[in-house]
């Protein structure tokens, strides 16, 4: 049996962070991040957050490359 390649964990990654991203942003989750008393800049540090997650599992595939 054929293991998955590299690659194919990679792509598994960028799934599962879009899904994450969709599930924060596009869900009935929103309803909850997004309630009356919430600072004003919690999109901005929710996706700070995606962005940067998604820099780090860049990061991380690219030690495994050399």
């Amino acid at each position: 049996m054929i293991g998955p390649t590299e690659n194919g964990s990679q792509f598994d990654r960028v799934i599962l962070l879009a899904l994450f991203t969709v599930l924060l942003f596009a869900s009935p989750l929103s309803r909850w991040w997004s309630a009356i008393g919430a600072p004003w800049y919690l999109p901005y540090l929710l996706w700070l957050a995606v962005i940067l997650l998604g820099a780090w599992l860049q990061h991380r595939n690219a030690r495994h490359d050399l």
